[in-house]
């Protein structure tokens, strides 16, 4: 069964559809409807916003041109649409001429007076859709992202719930609703007065341990005395094969390319090098000192392995000699490394024990009850306090640092609620934590803590009490306070290259060559048009064809006809630069009366053109075109 589109649109301006469409809400994807917003139409020669024109008046739709790369990019994007419907679904949707820019549904967010209002994603997401094939009206909508308005404080915050406190003086405290009216409601706080100067002590372990300063591969090479080949067979996996055939690896196990791993405190990555820390290059001096006959075959070619007998040639027994230097990396500790990924920060092993044993000190002080304070705040806003189930959407795009002091304020999870504990590792979208106390669902972060301490967590579950940013005025009228816009992707290691989408421009963009001086002072010389991607030794009218200037040569010279000393015919002496292309020369002798070495097309002999044929000018069977006159006598 085929399905034939009736474009409903097909007679309409352009002009009409953006202004009747955009930024109105529309179902895209048929038939797996998707909702979306559209923010822009355009046809094959222009693109259709809505601006304010004039402050205070309404948006008027405005036209642009697309740019030269923007009209091939359009006509693609369209037959793009209309064959994946034609091949894929059994669609004949028609021409298109007619597209819609739409912005994907991202979900509800939440508004400072408790009304839930649908986000639509960012312009870096914008979809194109076929204005036949987009959906106005839907029978049944998705109740999971169904608008809502804002609910009665006495409905949303009944007497008894669970809130965290987001007052200036008391920011993340747990707290209690206590009472409410018909715009504000009162808490009552406990906690401990201390809590304040215990999150800048945390934060300070972080800022006092121990930086280590980190050297580039080629500059470590320098420093060891060693090639950047050895260096980097050392600092990753070096195996040596016994008389038995088993493997040792005598290598430190610094880097993992393939693998795109780390070790802390040891190793990184900064865009194409490695960088190794000053303990990893006094760990390879030691090493080297100790037993360098390892270091003395790192330099040898070929993928496989190197033999025990031939590392250790001196020793009686090649094979316990290399056990020996397993067993002397292993109480260096290299066998305790742990690789994390290049793309995350964490800790060192020795930094979180002082955390754990700050915050065990800080528990203990808190044993008695004799420090616990008591406070009933009256009269504060709905946007003073958080809920635990608005965590997901209050919290959006917090920023974390290694050592921050954080708060589970998420109801749900294995993570009990109002736990406190401090950022030891940041990854790509998660985060780790040691807690103050350990729970059941607790681990170790990979041996990097105590039993039951540690857990990965979302950004948004966990409130930070080091660097707060969402601090709300106690005062109902007071203007709402600004909350962090841009979003928290933390990235480490290196970035590799991204190619932009089609018809973009890069984010580097290309840039105009430095000016240069000529050397006889003419600059206009100096900026002649810059040809990319063409063949100096191709070029047209500046020589030979086939051959690059005799300027480009510098073994060869032509005086007179003559080149390297040995005299040449007409046809083979180099053209001026201003002659006929390809150096051609009309004959003056009758048809047919071949020359063997000459071929009549600026030939220069001695350069070698890299096709493995024999020399140009040698004799090939019939010429080309018209031949060269014979050698003078």
């Amino acid at each position: 069964m085929v399905i034939h589109i009736d474009n409903a649109h097909e007679h309409r301006k352009v002009e009409d559809i953006a202004h009747e469409m955009i930024g109105n809400r529309i179902f895209i994807g048929w038939p797996f409807l998707q909702e979306g917003m559209v923010a822009a139409v355009s046809d094959p020669l222009f693109t259709y916003e809505k601006l304010s024109v004039i402050p205070g008046k309404p948006p008027k739709v405005v036209s642009n041109p697309h740019t030269p790369q923007g009209l091939g990019l359009w006509k693609s994007k369209a037959e793009k649409i209309e064959r994946f419907y034609s091949k894929r679904c059994g669609v004949i949707t028609g021409n298109i001429d007619v597209l819609l820019h739409v912005r994907p549904l991202k979900g509800l967010k939440r508004l400072d007076n408790g009304a839930f209002v649908k986000d639509y994603e960012g312009p870096d997401k914008e979809v194109e859709q076929a204005v036949q094939m987009a959906v106005s009206e839907v029978f049944s909508e998705d109740p999971r992202f169904m608008e809502k308005e804002p609910p009665p404080l006495s409905e949303e915050f009944p007497e008894g719930s669970k809130v965290f406190f987001l007052g200036e003086h008391a920011y993340g405290i747990a707290a209690q609703v206590c009472g409410t009216t018909d715009d504000t409601l009162s808490v009552v706080l406990v906690f401990f007065p201390s809590e304040k100067a215990e999150n800048d002590k945390f934060k300070s372990i972080v800022a006092n341990r121990l930086q280590n300063k980190y050297f580039p591969s080629f500059k470590v090479s320098e420093m060891l005395g060693l090639s950047g080949r050895a260096l980097s067979k050392i600092t990753s996996s070096f195996m040596v094969v016994g008389s038995d055939g088993n493997k040792n690896n005598l290598g430190l196990s610094l880097k993992f390319e393939a693998k795109g791993l780390k070790v802390i405190e040891y190793s990184r990555k900064d865009g194409r090098y490695w960088e190794f820390s000053e303990k990893a290059i006094q760990l390879i001096r030691e090493y080297q000192a100790k037993y360098p006959e390892v270091f003395a075959v790192l330099d040898r070619g070929g993928d496989a392995m190197v033999k025990a007998s031939d590392v250790f040639a001196d020793a009686p027994n090649p094979d316990a000699k290399a056990k020996e230097v397993k067993t002397w990396l292993n109480s260096k500790g290299v066998r305790d490394f742990e690789p994390v990924s290049l793309f995350c920060d964490q800790l060192g092993k020795a930094t979180v024990k002082e955390i754990e044993a700050l915050a065990d000190n800080f528990t203990a002080g808190k044993q008695s009850t004799a420090g616990i304070k008591k406070a009933m705040v009256k009269g504060i806003p709905r946007q003073a306090v958080l809920k635990p189930s608005h965590a997901v959407y209050r919290l959006q795009n917090q920023h974390f640092a290694l050592g921050d002091r954080v708060i589970m304020v998420q109801d749900s999870g294995s993570v009990p609620l109002s736990f406190k504990g401090v950022v030891v590792g940041m990854n790509a979208k998660s985060m780790d934590v040691v807690w103050d106390a350990p729970f059941m669902s607790g681990t170790t972060l990979g041996d990097r803590c105590s039993q039951y301490r540690g857990s990965s967590v979302e950004f948004w579950s966990c409130l930070n009490l080091t660097n707060p940013q969402f601090v709300a005025s106690t005062n109902p009228k007071a203007p709402t306070q600004q909350q962090p816009k841009t979003p928290f992707k933390p990235r480490f290691g290196p970035h590799p290259s991204v190619r932009p989408a089609p018809g973009q421009h890069p984010a580097g963009g290309f840039r105009p060559a430095p000016a240069t001086h000529h050397p006889n002072g003419n600059d206009a010389a100096s900026h002649a048009p810059v040809h990319i991607m063409t063949n100096p030794n191709r070029g047209r009218g500046g020589g030979p064809r086939g051959a690059p200037p005799a300027s480009a040569v510098p073994h060869l010279q032509v005086k007179n006809g003559v080149v390297n000393g040995h005299a040449k015919t007409p046809s083979q002496t180099i053209p001026p630069a201003n002659g006929p292309r390809g150096g051609f020369h009309p004959p003056t002798h009758p048809r047919g009366q071949f020359v063997p070495p000459a071929r009549g097309r600026g030939f220069v002999p001695g350069i070698d053109r890299g096709r493995g044929l024999p020399p140009r000018g040698a004799p090939r069977g019939r010429g080309r075109g018209q031949f060269a006159p014979p050698p003078a006598a």
